[in-house]
């Protein structure tokens, strides 16, 4: 018996799959252009591949630790405001979407080094960023639990907010 998800957490949700599925296609996309133009690179970056992959890991590393750090932090301001549930729905998606943010930005500098250096671990950092992304998939019970309320009560929002 499959749960009815309220048009609150559906909307998170589909925002969530737009950017992963953005990610996806961009690194399939780049992929596919590095792979298929033969043609030698002229960049200089190709020369520092070490320092390049490091890059691109300590910027991954920061831009998912930050999102969540503030996503975090944010959950802390949202538990301790007497706002309504309604209003602070809003406030944790607006923490959910700086979380992904962070975590998107990240992808895309990986994705776009990788396209101009042709360093080929590069694809395995961004592969591995998009799994971490994933990872950050909104339900209705990590909801519940992150806003210190109950699943009954979310849905009672959005029956509420279509009344």
């Amino acid at each position: 018996m499959q749960q009815t998800k309220p048009n609150e957490i559906k909307a998170l949700l589909i925002l969530h799959k737009a950017l992963l599925i953005g990610q996806a296609l961009f690194l399939v996309i780049v992929t596919t252009i590095n792979f298929t133009d033969t043609t030698e690179t002229t960049s200089s970056l190709r020369s520092y591949p070490s320092q390049i992959t490091l890059l691109c890991i300590a910027v991954g590393i920061a831009g998912y630790l930050a999102g969540n750090v503030l996503f975090r932090k944010k959950l802390e301001q949202i538990k301790s405001d007497p706002k309504s549930l309604s209003e602070r729905f809003n406030d944790y998606r607006a923490a959910c979407i700086t979380r992904w943010a962070l975590c998107e930005f990240a992808t895309l500098f990986c994705i776009i080094l990788f396209f101009v250096s042709r360093i080929d671990v590069l694809l395995l950092v961004a592969v591995a960023l998009i799994v971490l992304f994933l990872t950050s998939a909104p339900s209705l019970t990590k909801t519940a639990g992150d806003l210190n309320t109950s699943e009954a009560e979310i849905e009672q929002m959005n029956s509420a907010g279509s009344v």
